[in-house]
């Protein structure tokens, strides 16, 4: 007869660990600076003054800023792993664009 192992629930008073939360919001500033160059490029057909492409390398910092606060949330044991997630994806996902637009 095979021994059941007993479930464990784990209760937590945060709904979502703060790394995950600036993580985010790096992340998501980092997408509207992405955007709003891309915007920019389409509006001024190509000729980005140097003041607006610098949003370029904003992004570039919160991208990996956000990315590495991801990690430490996903290290730390509150909140859920859901935002947890998402604060990795949505770091990763600056971070793919910007590699993406520099080697194109």
């Amino acid at each position: 007869m095979a021994i059941r192992k007993k479930k464990v629930y784990k209760f937590s008073d945060e709904v979502m660990a703060k790394d995950a939360i600036i993580s985010l919001i790096f992340g998501g500033l980092g997408l509207i600076s992405i955007i709003f160059v891309f915007v920019m490029g389409i509006v001024l057909k190509g000729a980005v003054p140097f003041g607006i492409s610098a949003f370029l390398l904003v992004a570039a910092i919160m991208g990996v800023t956000g990315l590495l606060f991801a990690l430490f949330a996903l290290a730390d044991s509150d909140g859920g792993i859901l935002g947890k997630r998402m604060a990795v994806i949505v770091s990763l996902i600056d971070i793919v664009i910007l590699a993406v637009l520099y080697i194109v």
